[in-house]
């Protein structure tokens, strides 16, 4: 295991060199640090979406992996999650919390249901919880593929884990929505993961915010929306936000304003 993770730090330096050694020409890629957590459902899933995000963008983000120690505890074989992820730069946490200011986005490519309860009681004990912490708290991005906290998404029928009370699924989807309202993206599909992590370069037309939209938003259960700079919001899409009472956080600046141009902060207290 000690030769291994050698092997592993060699990897990371010689990457690291690679990228700072690049042509001031050339824009350097954005940097996505990838939490992966241990799901007993499998992480299958989340390491799909990297393998198409590094196919899609592999020129414009550099994508580095860091496992959490509940993954190296259960002796998965790191090398054929590497495969499965279709990168192969793996960081520790210790070098993960030593590069977090050089982070563009933070993603938690497979969310278990103790990351969100780690999340919403503040556990810094733990490294990687601390670590989003700080890039929520700091103002980066900072996003998760919500399936694996999901109770009703299809993966969970797959399984045949779909069979929980109405009650039980009820408070997973609630608790999950309040990790939202924390500021953290929640991404349901490969659709919206290539979207999100789409670099500006090769985005050709400002996103528009639909009524309709905002309607598929209310009926997945959502209260919380959170809209970069740059993108249009029609009206009527403001008018169903307020029917649906649905909160849209705009960035401008810096800075988030809700509903009626008050400020995020101001309405959360």
């Amino acid at each position: 295991m000690l030769v291994n993770r050698q092997s592993a730090l060699a990897e990371s330096t010689l990457h690291e060199l690679f990228y700072r050694n690049m042509s001031s020409i050339e824009a350097r890629p954005k940097t996505v640090l990838a939490l992966l957590f241990y799901h007993m459902n499998g992480m299958d899933e989340g390491l799909k979406g990297l393998k198409e995000l590094k196919e899609s963008y592999g020129r414009h983000l550099r994508i580095q992996v860091c496992p959490d120690q509940r993954v190296l505890d259960h002796h998965l074989n790191l090398s054929a999650l590497a495969c499965k992820a279709g990168v192969d730069d793996w960081i520790s946490l210790e070098e993960a919390e030593r590069r977090k200011e050089k982070v563009d986005y933070f993603y938690i490519p497979v969310l278990p249901f103790s990351t969100v309860s780690d999340l919403l009681n503040f556990n810094d004990k733990q490294t990687p919880i601390r670590l989003l912490l700080w890039a929520l708290m700091s103002g980066k991005k900072v996003s998760a593929n919500s399936a694996g906290a999901d109770p009703y998404h299809f993966i969970w029928k797959e399984a045949g884990l779909n069979q929980g009370s109405p009650f039980l699924k009820h408070e997973m989807k609630k608790r999950l929505q309040q990790l939202g309202g924390f500021g953290l993206q929640l991404i349901k599909n490969a659709e919206q993961l290539q979207t999100y992590f789409k670099p500006a370069s090769l985005k050709k037309d400002k996103q528009v915010i639909t009524a309709e939209m905002i309607k598929r938003h209310a009926e997945a259960g959502e209260r919380f929306i959170h809209v970069g700079q740059g993108i249009i919001i029609t009206p009527l899409a403001r008018d169903a936000a307020q029917e649906y009472r649905i909160e849209i956080c705009e960035e401008r600046a810096g800075e988030l304003y809700g509903n009626g141009n008050r400020s995020w902060e101001s309405h959360s207290n």
